[in-house]
């Protein structure tokens, strides 16, 4: 078990990366199919309009923060919840994997994106062995199925859906069981990062609660109404919590 807090209603664990791989690995062991979900601004104004993404994301084995709940943690005077987030569990959980003999599938994105990153990955770590992968775009029932029986065939130890919220955890819990993948994560844009088509966040923003500035700058047209809105609704709601007592507050 590991400690958790509660923040705008929602439970997160006080876990690093390094703590998240250590449960992935003892999950994988494991063998029972388990969901981490990631949790960040975005995911809580979401969750705050889509009661079905709420259930899910609370219901999850593993709950980690990105930056904007670090922060939000902090302001409420909870105990230090560190930072980790998708792309970071994903960065280190690939090394690990290839030392390990620990076996992804990646599925979400186009399908250049997809098989950029798992040809990148291939290169990188020659001796890491990807399950498999696919695009994100399931837009048909027969294309859905054929997804599902690869999963199933090829048996991989941690699924990485990138499809977007509250897509990819839609998607993740109702086939989870049916899947029998040991971890299953969502990790929205990360594809396109590592796979090197896109830029990583640099230093003076990573790790220091910028991310969300950086990606602003590079796509005002794409990040803009999004930080506005989400970016908003959390600190005020934060602010409505310290000011009012605890860590829930009204959506």
């Amino acid at each position: 078990m590991t400690d958790r807090v509660t923040i705008l209603g929602c439970p997160v664990d006080r876990v690093s990366t390094a703590d998240a791989l250590q449960w992935i690995e003892n999950a994988i062991r494991e063998r029972t199919p388990r969901l981490i979900a990631v949790l960040n601004a975005n995911k809580l104004y979401l969750m705050s309009r889509n009661p079905e993404l709420s259930r899910i994301v609370e219901s999850a084995a593993l709950i980690i923060a990105e930056w904007a709940v670090v922060w939000g943690a902090k302001l409420l005077k909870l105990p230090p919840v560190p930072h980790s987030g998708g792309i970071l569990v994903m960065k280190e959980f690939i090394p690990l994997a290839a030392a390990r003999g620990y076996r992804p599938y990646f599925l979400g994105a186009t399908n250049d994106v997809v098989t950029a990153l798992a040809a990148k990955l291939r290169e990188q770590y020659p001796s890491l062995t990807v399950a498999g992968f696919h695009d994100g775009y399931l837009t048909s029932p027969d294309i859905e199925r054929d997804v599902i029986a690869d999963i199933q065939r090829t048996k991989p130890d941690v699924l990485f859906v990138a499809m977007g919220s509250p897509k990819q955890e839609l998607w993740i819990a109702a086939h989870a069981e049916e899947l029998g993948v040991p971890v299953s994560i969502g990790v929205g844009g990360s594809f396109d990062v590592i796979a090197g088509l896109k830029k990583d966040t640099p230093d003076w923003a990573r790790g220091h609660g910028l991310e969300w500035l950086y990606r602003l700058m590079k796509s005002p047209g794409s990040y803009g109404k999004r930080y506005l809105i989400t970016n908003t609704w959390f600190v005020s709601r934060v602010l409505r919590a310290r000011l009012f007592g605890g860590s829930r507050a009204a959506a």
